[in-house]
């Protein structure tokens, strides 16, 4: 007995010097940022979306893309030989294969186009920032553990490329899929989710953030449902980049060289 009790004792010290090992490493580098342990993944990076976005444009018309901005696609017929007729407010497009990845209107395109029916939900995440003279505070990215619903990952921490820090998304489904506005929460929401991960933020650290909506393909009663990446079942040579939210965008060029692989089979097919 004696042994054993020894035994368990030398783990116990143990586990009390890697916890604090833990806790050094990670004052070293967010000091202000308050967390018993933590998972270190040294090869995170930040993007700037809106400059990743026009960059993907710049190389696509440089390889031949042709881009229609400000156009609605607003009819589509599937002819016998499986390809495509798009009608969009200006112009009428032959296509052997389209690819629908209209964020949250997918469920929307492939109604009009003969496809299968899905429904796309929309929900707003809302952000908070660090004021000027707080941004020191966080030094890179801090996420808490996810949120037990599934619908989020909870109020974390991201200092951005222009150098402010943003706390959220939060996480609400609603009917809208264009009111990115309309009855925002009270700024006062983010005091208490972000103090888990910073005990001396206050009220008066923070202010308002943007907003944004992710295309989920999951009711509010659901906690997951994976992206759609693939033709549709009824006709197949309509192609799903649907309900993609985070993370989306940082995976973006992956999820195109899988659309591209399922296109250049379905060519290949015809």
């Amino acid at each position: 007995m004696s042994r054993c009790k020894s035994s368990l004792n030398g783990a116990s010290v143990g586990v009390v010097q890697l916890l604090v090992q833990f806790q050094d490493f990670v004052r070293e580098r967010e000091p202000y940022v308050r967390a018993r342990a933590a998972l270190w993944s040294p090869n995170t990076g930040r993007v700037e979306a809106e400059a990743l976005v026009l960059t993907l444009r710049r190389l696509a018309e440089a390889a031949g893309a042709i881009v229609l901005p400000h156009s609605r696609v607003e009819a589509g017929e599937c002819r016998r030989d499986s390809t495509f007729e798009v009608r969009v407010e200006r112009e009428t497009i032959d296509a052997r294969v389209v690819v629908n990845a209209a964020g949250l209107y997918a469920d929307t395109v492939s109604a009009s186009l003969g496809g299968e029916t899905f429904r796309i939900y929309p929900v707003r995440g809302e952000y908070a920032e660090l004021k000027a003279s707080r941004r020191h505070w966080v030094n890179g990215l801090v996420y808490p553990l996810p949120h037990a619903s599934g619908h989020g990952l909870g109020v974390h921490l991201t200092r951005t490329t222009g150098g402010s820090v943003l706390l959220g998304p939060t996480a609400a489904y609603q009917e809208s899929k264009e009111d990115y506005e309309g009855n925002r929460l009270p700024l006062e929401s983010f005091v208490e989710p972000a103090q888990q991960l910073i005990p001396s933020l206050g009220f008066d650290d923070i202010t308002y953030g943007g907003s944004g909506i992710r295309p989920k393909l999951h009711p509010a009663s659901e906690r997951f449902a994976d992206f759609m990446i693939r033709p549709d079942a009824n006709v197949p040579t309509l192609v799903h980049a649907a309900g993609i939210d985070s993370p989306g965008l940082t995976s973006c060029l992956a999820i195109a060289t899988r659309i591209n692989l399922v296109v250049e089979e379905l060519l290949t097919e015809g």
